[in-house]
């Protein structure tokens, strides 16, 4: 093998899970480099609130804790330009760099061989004209994907993409993946992991990069919202056959894709790291995920909010809204934290300032039905219509992740590693 590494990251994903799947006769490429080289646990905070895959990416990509890089919201690394990442480092060491949906990444790069950023981190696209293009029709069919909207541009870019980079004999395994998008839970999102994966593999082949990463976050998905339906999930709880048939196993079938996507990188013959970051334990209980449907109206129109110059949708349920001064925010801020359900006195929004900005997440956690009221700095007596259910919550973070290197042979050392030395793993292969 030579000095390239594919980087792929497989966000939170539970290796426990991946053995009973291997055990069942499942998943054999992700197997076969398991049993030859192993993986070792990687440890990350201890506090539960720092658990989130937006500051520990950073750590991946930093070699910093976050004390030392201080990054905690998604979309923060573009305005924390002295924290380093390995992207441009390694650039700077005269070497060549690729990227597809780096999470919670900024692309600092000279001359990129390509950059397609995550979906909710604004900033730049790097490649191809028709690689741009499909990275922000990416961007905008996810953050609009509750509400199921996706402009005629964004198909057209998508579109292009895909011819541009799908080989031709795989076209038939898009189409059964298509025709299955109203039978099966999560098609949508398999979907969109399984172009960006040909993204990567075509934008690989053309330039071969000294250092790439491929960013996966569907697995992740699935397991927060779909894990009671896996094989694997033990427990006692089950999602609402509505939500979610007893039949179906989201999870087998998205690391069906990623084994797929595994089988092709393996054929590259260089050396291929795979990382999750963190993991998921299941949930207790059942907590419902809502996200605002056109946020900036509605905080305008409906809660009467002034001097909003911008709004920024987030994973899920959050979003940022910038200000044209820092008294607007804080008035802003005290008429959200100031809304609460009618039925049950619990709060709706949670609100962290940073003067000119908020970060806003919509924490309200019960089912919302018709003539649904919020109360504030007025009421508002139809809320339902200005969400869209998003999810049940399934999985929730752990901060045991895992490591796997094919450089190495089988590890079979139990001591776990701090994550922020996977920094160091990959910098020390570019000197």
């Amino acid at each position: 093998m030579d000095k390239k590494i594919i980087f792929l990251g497989l966000n939170e994903l539970n290796f426990e899970y991946i053995e009973y799947y291997i055990d069942k006769g499942f998943l054999p490429n992700i197997g076969k480099i398991i049993n030859k080289h192993g993986y070792q646990e990687t440890a990350s905070e201890s506090e539960y609130k720092l658990l989130e895959p937006w500051i520990q990416w950073v750590t991946i990509h930093t070699g910093k804790t976050f004390k030392e890089h201080n990054i905690f919201r998604l979309g923060d690394i573009v305005n924390n330009k002295d924290v380093k990442q390995f992207f441009e480092l390694i650039e700077d060491r005269g070497y060549s760099v690729g990227a597809v949906s780096p999470f919670n990444a900024d692309n600092r790069l000279k001359d990129p061989s390509f950059f397609v950023p995550d979906p909710w981190t604004k900033t730049e696209a790097s490649g191809e004209k028709y690689l741009k293009a499909a990275a922000k029709a990416v961007s905008q069919a996810v953050n609009d994907n509750a509400s199921e909207k996706i402009s005629l541009n964004s198909i057209i870019s998508l579109l292009i993409g895909f011819i541009r980079t799908v080989p031709i004999s795989k076209y038939s395994q898009y189409l059964k993946l298509a025709s299955q998008i109203k039978s099966k839970v999560g098609i949508k999102a398999i979907l969109l992991d399984k172009l960006l994966g040909d993204f990567f593999i075509k934008s690989w082949s053309q330039k071969k990069p000294d250092f790439s990463l491929l960013f996966l976050n569907t697995g992740a998905h699935f397991q927060h919202h779909y894990m009671f339906n896996s094989l694997a999930y033990k427990g006692k709880l089950k999602n609402p056959e509505w939500y979610c048939p007893e039949s179906q196993d989201p999870l087998l079938l998205i690391l069906k894709e990623y084994d797929m996507i595994i089988e092709r990188l393996l054929k590259k013959g260089t050396r291929i790291i795979i990382c999750t970051g963190l993991h998921q334990k299941p949930h207790s209980k059942n907590t419902y995920y809502w996200r605002l449907n056109a946020h900036k109206n509605f905080l305008e129109e409906e809660m009467k909010i002034k001097g909003i110059k911008a709004v920024t949708p987030r994973m899920s349920r959050d979003f940022l809204i910038t200000f044209e001064s820092k008294e607007q925010a804080l008035e802003a801020q005290n008429a959200l934290e100031e809304y609460k359900a009618k039925k049950d006195n619990q709060r709706i929004f949670e609100v962290d300032n940073r003067g000119f900005d908020l970060f806003v997440e919509l924490i309200y956690a019960d089912d919302i039905q018709n003539l649904f009221e919020i109360v504030g700095t007025k009421t508002i007596s139809e809320f339902k219509k200005h969400v869209s259910f998003v999810a049940i919550k399934n999985g929730e973070h752990d901060g045991i992740g895992y490591y796997l290197d094919t450089q190495f042979v089988k590890n079979k050392s139990k001591e776990r590693i701090p994550l922020k030395n996977v920094f160091e793993k990959v910098m020390n292969t570019f000197p």
